[in-house]
């Protein structure tokens, strides 16, 4: 689906904020039901070995979209889920409960512990809790930007208060991380920095910038696109890229495309 369909899409769905709930729940059955993940980065776990118990964490579990995608390409995983917009941590609870293998956590991740501030934006009544974030620039701008015929007057952010804490004073040992958080994604991995160093688990970061680029190349990490069964090194995603440690590349290795030197 092209991006000016999804537009269309987003934009007419706005009229009915009745169905939003709705929505998401045939999604997933839809998803679940065809083993579907719902975004094809996510295919790429199941060329990982599986290990018993392995950790996996969502951070951003928004609807539990990235949970039900790891569950479909892993096997006797153990998933940690966190979450700081407690409406959605309600679903999440009603979602995963049955499953003694998913812990769900009602805090975001970041560079310190502390109280924040959770933009939730609406827009013609319409919830978009998958773009709440800590910076309320970015949940305009990204709105502006998506929406046909935008109009600033029909927005209205919610705050929420949350707290925040650091991924290393929780003293985890995952081997994979998916982090989309909407703009605090670089602030996650500062307060994960001691965890990336001494458990180099593999990450899936949303549109990262140069600035995260830099930081994780600065601990070891390169960075890869994923796409037709393969990793193309030195590549963005276009919508999440894979960083991987020589380590963790190396399970790997027969997936990942040689380097283009020209």
């Amino acid at each position: 689906m092209n991006e000016n369909t999804k537009k269309m899409i987003r934009t007419l769905q706005t009229n009915f904020p009745l169905f939003l709930d709705s929505k998401f729940s045939a999604m997933r059955f839809y998803r679940n039901k065809l083993k579907i993940a719902f975004e094809t980065d996510f295919n790429a776990l199941s060329l990982f070995p599986d290990a018993d118990r392995a950790l996996y964490l969502d951070v951003g579990a928004n609807r539990g979209q990235s949970t039900d995608a790891i569950l479909l390409k892993t096997k006797n995983c153990l998933i940690q889920q966190f979450e700081p917009n407690q409406a959605l941590c309600e679903k999440l609870t009603r979602q995963f409960s049955a499953n003694n293998h998913i812990i769900l956590n009602r805090f975001g991740l970041g560079d310190r512990s502390e109280e924040q501030i959770l933009y939730v934006p609406f827009y013609k009544q319409w919830m978009f809790d998958g773009l709440a974030s800590f910076d309320e620039m970015e949940v305009r701008n990204w709105l502006e930007n998506h929406i046909l015929f935008y109009n600033e007057k029909n927005l209205s952010l919610r705050p929420l208060k949350c707290q925040t804490k650091t991924l290393d004073e929780l003293n985890l040992k995952p081997f994979f991380i998916k982090l989309d958080i909407q703009g605090f994604e670089y602030r996650a991995l500062r307060g994960a920095e001691q965890t990336l160093v001494s458990h180099q688990p593999i990450l899936l970061v949303e549109t990262p910038g140069e600035k995260i680029i830099s930081f994780l190349k600065n601990l070891g990490y390169e960075f890869y696109a994923f796409s037709n069964g393969k990793f193309s090194p030195g590549a963005t995603g276009g919508q999440n890229t894979f960083f991987m440690t020589e380590a963790k590349a190396a399970l790997v290795k027969k997936f990942i495309e040689p380097l283009n030197t020209n």
